[in-house]
């Protein structure tokens, strides 16, 4: 595999031609889609975990920003994060979009790996996502504000 702040050096590069900046979060991960940032948890210690971890958030960045195929494959979602009409979050069909949602930011990540020749260990990779897409299947799944970030 490429070295840790290579990965995240290429990674960077992606983003800025698409107009969007990576960023360290103090904790978490998430993709703030109106700011335009993509944030990684540069606390863990494990470099290689921040590195898939900044892949799927690079996932969700590529998703969101194809809006005619983010609402055919997330229809409750799109409703809820593009529209100002409201969707309950109790629902099966809402729960059951967001750990699909999450398992496809996992799988453009991956893709998004391969296509800049990042050398990522799949099963690892995809062991690491389990891991997290199993968070989603209990009702507290946390939320993080964008003032945890820095820029």
């Amino acid at each position: 595999m490429i070295e840790h702040k290579e990965c995240i050096e290429i990674l960077k590069g992606w983003a800025e031609t698409r107009g969007l900046e990576v960023c360290r979060g103090f904790g978490f991960d998430a993709y703030f889609h109106e700011e335009k940032h993509i944030v990684y948890n540069h606390k863990l210690r494990n470099k290689t975990n921040q590195i898939y971890s900044l892949l799927h958030e690079c996932g969700h960045a590529i998703a969101f920003n194809d809006k005619r195929s983010y609402k055919l494959n997330f229809p409750t979602l799109y409703k809820q994060r593009f529209t100002d009409k409201k969707t309950s979050k109790r629902t099966n069909r809402y729960k059951m979009e967001i750990i699909f949602e999450e398992y496809d930011a996992w799988r453009r990540g991956y893709r998004l790996a391969n296509k800049l020749g990042l050398d990522i260990d799949s099963d690892k990779y995809f062991a690491y996502a389990a891991r997290w897409v199993k968070t989603y299947t209990s009702n507290d799944v946390g939320t993080y504000t964008y003032s945890d970030v820095e820029i």
